[in-house]
């Protein structure tokens, strides 16, 4: 687990998962109705619910398995090392933006982490940060929509 190459409307950089060999991901999951599905899918505007199998990949549960399962990619991939391509491991906030300010210099993200998350919750903000992740080159894919097929596009 990674984080989205995003900064999100309450001014976090949020979780996201990718693959990579050899990699493995230990995680809760939820049994949801359709309706509860639907909600969720509604909530999640900078992610796709993803249809995955287990054939492709491994889930161990203490009870039962299904055949399939959904998981939300972030659509703007992950944070990444410039020069290795090697995604930035999930960690607090704190840790997140100061990596992200020794890579882009950015006011907004200097400071304590509770002062920079307010700055980010502004759109202009939001949006020049997320975009200086990509022209800085800090972003990756996920590199699970190739082995999957999204199930929610909103």
């Amino acid at each position: 687990m990674g984080h989205s190459a995003h900064v999100s409307a309450r001014g976090y950089v949020p979780a996201a998962p990718y693959r990579a060999a050899g990699i493995s991901l230990r995680t809760v999951g939820a049994w949801l109705t359709d309706h509860e599905t639907d909600a969720l899918d509604q909530t999640e505007p900078n992610y796709d619910r993803m249809m995955l199998s287990t054939a492709d990949h491994q889930v161990v549960a203490p009870t039962v398995v299904p055949q399939t399962f959904s998981l939300y990619v972030s659509r703007h991939g992950v944070l990444a090392d410039p020069t290795s391509g090697t995604p930035l491991p999930l960690g607090p906030q704190r840790t997140v933006l100061s990596w992200l300010d020794a890579h882009l210099a950015d006011p907004a993200l200097s400071g304590p982490v509770e002062d920079a998350c307010v700055r980010l919750t502004d759109p202009t903000v939001r949006a020049r940060v997320t975009g200086d992740m990509r022209s800085a080159g800090l972003v990756r894919p996920s590199h699970l929509s190739a082995h999957t097929e999204s199930v929610a596009s909103r």
